[in-house]
């Protein structure tokens, strides 16, 4: 099917961490309308995360109906239905398809221990994370739950992830996404396939067949809405659901990051990058490469900084509380913009929440020193917004490192409505950053590898560049960049020289904390 004036539109589902989203898209990637149901978190313990299912499927139905009457189109003209969720987010299943608990959310950390007993393995899968192996990833997970719950451990008949329980509740088919179990759970379609050794060594043996037995690479049919999910959402059964994948990858598409010498860079409360490359590889710094995990042929190549967005929130919570909130950050910004770079020489380490890349270090923590008595607020929250970029300079110097080297970055979600936040990043990185006209890039991806996956273009790269409207673009200053060099060097100083100190202190706050509990 090739685009045309036929009324041909495609639905996306986007599982955030906080609601549902829906998405109505032609096929020239206008998002004709959208929209948001929330569902709550629960926290039961310090490092714990967790959500109900139920009212994630909830949310989905009220999304998608609110979304098609706001669109007032025709739901026989819907050619197809993609989606991603956040990940790993992982829901246990029992024999009767229903979850034994709630969802361990993503940013749910309670497999600290698991995690680094896993590492401690070095096993060859292990050269997805060569730092050190994720609390949040599937494996320390489902350890957890097998020496912590083992009841529901051993009635599980199919764990999943959250993006993989939307297609199960849409379509009634219990498959995996290529995407999610390449990225999270150390399956290699191309060599080891499932590592079974590695289950065995760490004491889960057998723990592949609690997967799902058939895996499907994002943009593939699994199958029409069930009669059941079609009324639910107010669709015809005959819409096919096409398969999605983690929340931030499906995000790159919707970037029209598809294809090698592009990074793309969702900002939010923190940051995540990606980019395709065509040689499979691996080494610190990075997550990856992963092959084939979102466009065939191509290997993904993963980093993030856990506080971007945060930091600037926080300096506004506790700093700025004079301003009005609604117009905070447009006066912090006109504030700092006349500020040269350097930030009147305030250095600012952004690990206020530890370092995911390059270091994968949860000890490391923030740092901002160079303060003098001339400093003032303006100074300190522009050193928050270049530090924060110095972080995402280094991610792109370390892939240079590698051979890897993007021509240039496009950038979606919350940093990018500041033109002062943005032209930091460019100045500091020396690249030109786009911002795309929807910045729900996940929706964006979702609407691509459904358009795709009905036949509207013959790959996901041509999808994205059909799709995908670039709203502005932010070229660096040259002149900027080179005055930025020296204090980014102090940058990447500081965590070396602070390196020990940060985690004496978090050890003795450990202390502290269990002996307050006692």
């Amino acid at each position: 099917m090739a685009p045309s004036t036929s009324p041909s539109y495609v639905i996306s589902i986007d599982g955030g961490t906080e609601s549902a989203r829906v998405g109505l898209f032609d096929l020239t990637g206008n998002l004709l309308a959208s929209a948001a149901h929330a569902y709550t978190t629960d926290f039961p313990r310090a490092g714990w995360a967790e959500q109900d299912p139920n009212q994630w499927w909830v949310a989905v139905i009220q999304a998608t109906r609110t979304c098609l009457d706001k669109a007032s189109v025709d739901a026989r003209h819907i050619i197809g239905l993609s989606l991603d969720a956040t990940t790993c987010t992982l829901v246990p299943l029992g024999s009767d398809g229903q979850h034994l608990r709630p969802a361990l959310l993503w940013m749910d950390v309670r497999a600290a221990d698991q995690a680094n007993r896993i590492f401690q393995t070095g096993h060859r899968a292990l050269c997805y994370s060569p730092s050190g192996c994720n609390a949040e990833w599937m494996l320390s997970k489902a350890l957890w739950l097998a020496e912590n719950e083992p009841d529901v451990y051993a009635r599980t008949s199919h764990l999943i992830e959250y993006t993989d329980w939307l297609v199960y509740k849409l379509t009634g088919q219990l498959v995996l996404n290529k995407n999610t179990v390449t990225q999270r759970w150390y399956y290699h379609g191309r060599d080891w396939g499932w590592p079974t050794d590695l289950f065995a060594a760490v004491g889960v043996p057998g723990l592949e067949r609690k997967f799902p037995k058939e895996i499907v690479p994002a943009g593939q049919a699994v199958g029409h809405l069930s009669p059941e999910a079609a009324k639910a959402l107010g669709l015809p059964d005959s819409v096919t659901v096409y398969q999605g994948g983690g929340d931030a990858f499906v995000a790159l598409l919707g970037m029209n990051v598809a294809e090698p010498g592009r990074l793309g860079l969702i900002t939010g409360s923190s940051n995540v990058m990606g980019a395709f490359v065509e040689q499979e590889f691996h080494g610190p710094g990075l997550y990856g490469a992963f092959p084939d995990a979102m466009v065939p042929g191509l290997c993904l190549v993963e980093a993030g900084q856990v506080s971007t967005g945060s930091i600037l929130a926080w300096f506004k919570r506790y700093f700025a509380a004079d301003l009005p909130p609604a117009s905070a950050y447009s006066i912090l910004d006109s504030e700092a913009q006349p500020i040269p770079p350097g930030a009147g020489g305030v250095i600012v380490l952004d690990y206020f929440q530890g370092n995911r890349t390059p270091y994968t270090d949860s000890r490391a923590r923030g740092a901002i020193w160079g303060l003098s008595l001339h400093t003032t607020r303006a100074h300190l929250f522009r050193a928050l917004m270049e530090g924060i970029a110095y972080g995402t300079r280094h991610i792109l110097e370390i892939l240079s490192s590698y051979g890897q080297s993007p021509q240039e970055i496009s950038a979606c979600g919350g940093a990018t409505r500041s033109d002062v936040f943005m032209q930091i990043y460019a100045d500091v990185c020396g690249i030109p950053i786009s911002v795309v006209k929807v910045t729900d890039a996940p929706l964006v991806g979702g609407a691509i590898l459904a358009a795709t996956g009905a036949g509207a273009f013959p790959d996901l790269a041509a999808g994205a560049q059909a799709m995908v409207k670039v709203a502005r673009t932010y070229v660096p200053d040259m002149e900027r960049h080179a005055s930025y060099q020296f204090y980014y060097e102090r940058y990447k100083e500081t965590y070396h020289q602070l390196r020990a100190l940060m985690h004496q202190v978090g050890q003795q706050e450990d202390m502290n904390a269990r002996g307050r509990a006692a």
